[in-house]
């Protein structure tokens, strides 16, 4: 699914589309999806912002609702304009005859705007979802995401703590956990922790306060590049424009096993970590 980056990649593209549109009719062809009485409570609610939390989508509804969206696996969020041009993005959907710009058989939610402009929801696999959720309802659920790393609160000391609460988790696993720090999977787990040169079996418990401090920069270094060059784009993330995330030009390990590590030449390797492939090179990583 997409990570940080990529989420916030589409949240920059809607943001500047869709900032004080209206809603006027929903066509739910996928009624698990969305939330109860989706169609009728979204009529007419206007949009005053659009932001991120964690890998999860937010649009803020001027009545002080909220619209909650996840890509998970196979998802396409897609703003259309009045002349057809497209804005927003999310996983590559590469089936013959399929076109970003126009609802299809993979369109599984369409959302109309008063005075022209469409939200489209494009997902194969229908593991994304939309729900529209109360103030009470939203902090409920952001309250289960970890620290953004992007963020002031994510300080060295900030760090340090979560790192204590999780000690003996293996520290590729531990930057996977949301709800210890938000937005990091696989694709920024494996960069960073080859960028910091830390093994991804390693027990949080066991890094030094060097490789603490090493990893939290190169956590921030790795998503700030990803975000400014529009994500990464293996079967991962691609634009409304067709524009695939530039950051695959600056993958160091991920999806190269087998392949020579760019910096020391040794063979990387790919080992199954939680379910994950992951990627390392065991000479430079220790």
């Amino acid at each position: 699914m997409p990570e940080l980056p990529e989420v916030q990649t589409v949240v920059n593209h809607l943001a500047n589309k869709i900032i004080g549109k209206v809603f006027l009719v929903a066509q739910v062809k996928a009624p698990k999806m969305v939330s109860h009485n989706f169609a009728a409570q979204i009529k007419n609610a206007r949009v005053s912002g659009v932001s991120r939390r964690g890998k999860m989508i937010i649009i803020t509804l001027a009545d002080g609702r909220y619209l909650l969206s996840h890509l998970k696996m196979t998802g396409q969020m897609i703003y259309l304009d009045k002349l057809g041009k497209a804005s927003g993005g999310g996983h590559p959907i590469t089936f013959t005859g399929f076109d970003v710009t126009k609802p299809n058989q993979f369109t599984r939610i369409i959302l109309d705007f008063k005075n022209g402009g469409q939200l489209l929801f494009h997902d194969i696999r229908k593991f994304g979802w939309l729900k529209i959720v109360n103030t009470q309802q939203f902090q409920q659920i952001v309250s289960k995401y970890g620290v953004e790393p992007l963020t002031q609160e994510f300080s060295l000391n900030k760090f340090k703590e979560i790192l204590a609460k999780r000690p003996k988790l293996k520290i590729k696993q531990f930057l996977m956990e949301q709800g210890l720090i938000a937005g990091i999977g696989n694709i920024y787990a494996d960069e960073s922790l080859f960028d910091s040169s830390i093994h991804p079996l390693r027990p949080a418990f066991k890094l030094k306060d060097e490789e603490i401090k090493g990893l939290r920069q190169s956590i921030i270094k790795k998503l700030r590049q990803a975000i400014k060059l529009g994500g990464t784009s293996v079967n991962t993330f691609v634009s409304a424009s067709g524009e695939r995330g530039g950051f695959v030009a600056k993958l160091k390990v991920y999806q190269r096993g087998g392949q020579p590590c760019l910096r020391c030449h040794s063979i990387l390797s790919k080992i199954k970590l939680g379910g994950r492939g992951t990627v390392f090179c065991s000479n430079c990583q220790k």
